[in-house]
């Protein structure tokens, strides 16, 4: 079964490298509308909310086999996640101090995957346990009022390089 929740783990670094080069790709397009730009605004909201809120909350669930326990855990991202991208759509980024309000949608989604790598060295349980306390805390970050810096140059391209290095640290568990 562990080849499926890797499987889910690189599909959820798929969705967070196309978010995170979504944005400058359509900045990059000339000849843009600004219909088409809401548009597309509009878009990536609902990916957003597919990828953080509604997939890292069924796969908590089918790490729990799907047992009304882990329930409010993937409810709360799913709500987290919606008011989190609600709050981004209505405010945006803060454009003095180049950052965000709340934990970012692809940084959770990052963070998260990151966590699954503990399946293995944690016993079943103790993952289980760990892995709900994570949606937990993603979900807590996410409404946050804290202040995240949105990430430039290098740091933007370390972060898809660290993305990449946890797909292939999954990918690995499928060949093993």
């Amino acid at each position: 079964m562990r080849g499926a929740y890797a499987g889910a783990a690189i599909s959820l670094v798929g969705a967070f490298v196309l978010d995170v080069v979504d944005g400058p790709v359509a900045k990059r397009t000339s000849g843009r509308t600004g219909e088409q730009g809401a548009f597309g605004a509009s878009l990536d909201s609902l990916a957003d909310m597919v990828s953080a809120g509604a997939a890292l909350g069924i796969v908590i669930l089918s790490y729990g086999h799907f047992r009304v326990a882990y329930v409010p855990v993937a409810m709360l991202l799913a709500v987290a996640t919606a008011m989190r991208l609600s709050y981004f759509n209505v405010r945006g980024l803060d454009a003095a101090s180049g950052t965000y309000t709340g934990l970012p949608t692809d940084m959770a989604i990052i963070s998260f995957v990151a966590v699954m790598l503990l399946d293995g060295p944690l016993g079943p349980a103790a993952f289980r346990v760990a892995l709900s306390a994570a949606g937990v805390v993603l979900a807590v970050l996410m409404v946050s009022p804290l202040r995240i810096p949105k990430l430039t140059g290098r740091w933007y391209v370390a972060l898809i390089i660290l993305a990449l290095a946890l797909a292939a640290a999954h990918a690995a568990r499928l060949i093993a």
